[in-house]
């Protein structure tokens, strides 16, 4: 399976209760950044998986999440 398929499907699956309203980002199938700056998650992404690809998602506040 693919990198992101695989950080993908960690997001489905994971329990996300304390990102709620903030960006998160998974790589390795593990959230290694989080926050409401973008440019900052990204940034500490690249540094903690050079050459990897990684997934950034933003986990709802609330209610159903549509994919």
């Amino acid at each position: 399976m693919a990198e992101n398929d695989e950080n993908y499907s960690a997001y489905l699956t994971a329990n996300l209760e304390e990102y709620k309203g903030k960006w998160i980002i998974l790589c390795d199938e593990h959230v290694i950044a989080s926050g409401d700056d973008i440019k900052d998650i990204v940034k500490k992404a690249q540094t903690e998986c050079p050459h990897k690809k990684f997934l950034l998602a933003r986990v709802p506040e609330e209610g159903t999440m549509i994919l």
